[in-house]
This record gives C-alpha cells, sequence and structure tokens, in this order.
C-alpha cells in the first residue's frame, strides 16, 4: 500500500511549489506561467495516478517516462516508492531546465532521493524491471510511440502495468495549441503548421513543439499490438473524468476557456455523465493500462 493519502501527498506538492515559486520569480519571473502550468498538472496526475499507486507495495519500483518539473517525481519518492524518472526536456520544452534545477534543490534539502536520466526514453538502458510504469502527455511527443510501448512494456515486472494519459486525435481538438482541427492526416486529426500558435507558448518554442507531435491515435496504437502479446485497457471513463476536472480547476481552465465553458454548463445540467457513453476510439483523450496479455 501507498505511504499517505492522496490528501496529504497534495497537500505536501502545494506545499514544495510555494517554496520553488518563491525562489523562481526573483531569478526567472518569465517561467512563473509555465511553472504554474506544470505545478498544476503534477498535482492532478498525482490524483489521476492514484488508483494505481494504492495496489503498489511499499518501496515499489516506479519508471516515470517524461519527469517535466521533477514535482511528481519528488512526492512518489518522498512516500517510500523508488522513483526512476526520464526528462531529456526536448526541444519546445527548454524553459523547464531551470524549474527542474528549482525542484532537484528542494528534493536535496528533504533528503529525498530519486534517478533522473536525461535523455530520450528510447536511449534508456536499464538493468532491472519495474512494478509500475506511467506517462502524462509524453506518447503524443515520442518520434515512434508504438516502439516505446513495446519498450516499455517489456519493462514490466510479471503482472505490472503502463499506464499512459495522452491527447487522441481522432478527436478534432489539439490541447497542446488550444486549437479545434479540420484537416486529416495519416488517419488522425492534424494541426498545420500554419495555425500552430499560442499567446501561452514562448514563440521561440512553438515549432520545436508542433515538430514533435505525432498526432496519435488510440485506434493506430491499438493496431500496432494486434499481432503482439500486448493487452490495452482504455478507461471508458477518461473523458468523464476530465470533465469532471475542469468543472473545479481554474488553471486549466484558464488554458482550455472555450471547452471549459461548455463543460461546466454540461456539468451543470448533469450532462456530463453521458460521455461514459462515448466509445473510446473516440474521445479526446486516452487513459490506457498496457501489459503483457501472456500470463
Amino acid at each position: 500500500m501507498k505511504m499517505i493519502s492522496l490528501e496529504l501527498a497534495q497537500e505536501a506538492m502545494v506545499r514544495r511549489g510555494k517554496i520553488a515559486e518563491s525562489l523562481i520569480a526573483p531569478e526567472r519571473p518569465e517561467l512563473i506561467g509555465l511553472f504554474i502550468t506544470y505545478q498544476n498538472e503534477a498535482i492532478a496526475a498525482r490524483k489521476f495516478l492514484d488508483s494505481s499507486l494504492i495496489e503498489l507495495d511499499a518501496g515499489a519500483e516506479i519508471l516515470e517516462v517524461g519527469g517535466g518539473i521533477l514535482a511528481l517525481a519528488i512526492q512518489l519518492a518522498s512516500e517510500g516508492f523508488k522513483v526512476t524518472t526520464v526528462e531529456p526536456v526536448g526541444e519546445g520544452f527548454s524553459g523547464i531546465s531551470f524549474i527542474m534545477d528549482i525542484f532537484s534543490e528542494i528534493s536535496k534539502k528533504e533528503n529525498v532521493s530519486f534517478n533522473l536520466k536525461r535523455v530520450p526514453i528510447e536511449e534508456c538502458a536499464f538493468d532491472h524491471k519495474f512494478e509500475f510504469i506511467f506517462s502524462i502527455n509524453v506518447m503524443e511527443h515520442l518520434k515512434n510511440p508504438y516502439s516505446v510501448l513495446i519498450q516499455l512494456v517489456e519493462l514490466l515486472k510479471q503482472g505490472a502495468k503502463y499506464r499512459f494519459f495522452c491527447p487522441n486525435y481522432d478527436f478534432p481538438y489539439e490541447p497542446h495549441f488550444g486549437k479545434w482541427l479540420f484537416s486529416r492526416k495519416d488517419r488522425a486529426f492534424y494541426l498545420q503548421k500554419s495555425r500552430a500558435r499560442s499567446n501561452l507558448i514562448y514563440t521561440d518554442e512553438i515549432f520545436g513543439l508542433h515538430t514533435s507531435l505525432n498526432f496519435l491515435t488510440l485506434r493506430r496504437l491499438k493496431n500496432s499490438v494486434k499481432n503482439i502479446d500486448i493487452r490495452l485497457e482504455p478507461n471508458r471513463n477518461a473523458l468523464y473524468e476530465v470533465l469532471n476536472r475542469s468543472n473545479y480547476d481554474l488553471e486549466l481552465g484558464e488554458r482550455h476557456p472555450i471547452i471549459t465553458k461548455i463543460t461546466r454548463v454540461l456539468c451543470w445540467l448533469k450532462l456530463h455523465h453521458l460521455a461514459k457513453l462515448v466509445p473510446s476510439n473516440f474521445q479526446p483523450i486516452m487513459d490506457v493500462k498496457a501489459s503483457f496479455s501472456r500470463t
């Protein structure tokens, strides 16, 4: 079982976030907006992952693919898990390096240790397997998400699972840029380069971010494992859970104002439960557990 409650975990993350913000603001005030976004996502991810973490033994070995600012890695390590986090800081995400250093210093002061690999997951080699692997909004940035999926499942101990959350581009919306999509390419809705712009993204990082997107779909992922012994278990309630989150998450609402206004109306009318009826293939996001189908 995990070491502490979800409420205490989130309180600890908020506390570290206040310390980090106080250190970032005087040195790099332009990064505060970016920090708030990543901090908010890390806290939301801790809640999102709770149902998986509660099944693990104390001291379980966890691999996080895409460590971001390291806020979640530090929290999981503080709870007693043996954490390895992979964060190469890819093109379009260079602003997080300074914030990562801040959180690394915080972890040292708390005497919380974890293993950080600053190379792409494709270049990582491990001499052991993990009891749980997860990634939050990473699969859509990989050059070959299908081969990485196989790589990560191969790193699982028997009975363990890789859980990932990312956009599903069979739905016509691009969440990084906040754009509705009207074009399709390679059997997915696709954001054209000419429309890849956002006031929430640094101008010099827009090109790198757009280039990193692979416009992954759940259907293509399913097809990629048809003939191999990997089982994918999509969460049919993924959209419903995101609608609930947008109803109370103010920071998320600021990033996606139009969608949030719609979803809050749906929640007020008690119609958001209908999201459970939407097939996983056509939901805007995917929450999937992957594991070997063999026993």
